[in-house]
């Protein structure tokens, strides 16, 4: 009983470990970060909300930290948020951004039309976020789940839909 403890521990732990692993942002945080501010001037539905207050759900430290020095170094507000409070509530987010090991409130930013964002590219392509980065042939490349994206009530111009890889 006791070796059967240890072996479903140690394959959880490779499960966690695999998990981060495919978590990691492709694009340095501060590129993320000059990219995204771009793209969110793109974007019809919260340049009619004013002020962009961005939540970085966490579960990583070290990715949360960089990125919301990234965004609070162009001006743009920042905060932490840790993944079991973002479950309950974003607070005064205009846009949350998703850090690796984060988990992704997608009800909450669906049902309260906030924009989500995040430089781990399978949140996108799995539909958990909108908006997101990856690299292709060497350079950042823009990922729209265009699906999430509407369920967000969120609109973007043409000019970034154009350069975008559209996930249906």
């Amino acid at each position: 009983m006791r070796r059967h403890k240890i072996i479903l521990l140690i394959v959880g732990m490779m499960l966690s470990a695999g998990t981060l692993m495919a978590q990691r942002m492709a694009v340095p945080a501060n590129l993320q970060a000059a990219i995204f501010k771009k793209i969110l001037g793109f974007d019809k539905t919260l340049q009619a909300k004013g002020r962009i207050e961005v939540a970085v759900v966490y579960g990583d430290v070290a990715a949360k930290d960089a990125i919301i020095e990234a965004f609070n170094d162009l001006e743009i507000s920042a905060v932490p948020l840790k993944s079991d409070q973002a479950l309950q509530s974003i607070g005064n987010a205009t846009v949350v951004y998703i850090a690796p090991g984060g988990v992704t409130p997608k009800q909450l930013c669906t049902k309260n039309r906030v924009l989500s964002i995040s430089g781990v590219s399978s949140f996108v392509e799995s539909g958990q976020v909108s908006i997101g980065l990856s690299i292709e042939g060497g350079k950042p490349k823009i990922l729209i789940h265009r699906g999430q994206l509407k369920a967000e009530g969120q609109e973007l111009a043409e000019e970034i839909m154009s350069m975008a890889r559209i996930i249906q």
